[in-house]
């Protein structure tokens, strides 16, 4: 689930979708993983759930079925191989539960839906001063090019030819 840190297309169906509560399963145990889910959180304007798995060495089959990128000279039985680090995140960015790097562990938080009107209150990505003649997502259900570049000459041509065609 890495992608989720650089999908602009995730972002944007998560605004104006608008999600209330993101789940983000991940075996990411980095603090930058956080840093995602907050930002997330923060231009979503909805609660981030992001779980992760917690596991020691001992939790996989032994080598040589089951190797580690790096090698395996330095794993002991109880080296854990994913430190966990599970959050919960409001939408004024605010950490609720975890991060939990401690162990096997289950985080909960009590969620006050009136922090999605607050946070949208506060930072509203698509709301009064938002600027959609200069920048817009369209989301197509088929397949299509993943980048396009238009200019005013463009815009123009397209319209004097559909106005000739009529």
């Amino acid at each position: 689930m890495w992608s989720l840190t650089s999908n602009a297309k995730l972002l944007g169906l998560v605004i104006f979708i608008g999600i209330e509560i993101y789940c983000a399963p991940t075996a990411d145990a980095r603090e930058v993983w956080q840093a995602s889910m907050t930002h997330i959180a923060l231009e979503g304007g909805c609660f981030v759930l992001s779980a992760n798995q917690f596991c020691r060495r001992k939790d996989y089959p032994p080598p040589p079925e089951y190797t580690f990128l790096g090698g395996e000279e330095n794993l002991n039985p109880n080296s854990v191989v994913c430190a966990g680090g599970s959050v919960i995140i409001s939408p004024l960015g605010t950490v609720l539960a975890g991060p939990n790097y401690d162990g096997e562990a289950l985080i909960s938080a009590d969620l006050d839906l009136g922090d999605i009107a607050r946070a949208k209150f506060d930072f509203d990505v698509v709301g009064h001063y938002s600027r959609p003649e200069i920048l817009s997502l369209t989301v197509r259900d088929h397949p299509a090019t993943p980048v396009s570049f238009t200019s005013e000459s463009e815009r123009s041509e397209s319209s004097h030819r559909s106005g000739s065609q009529a």
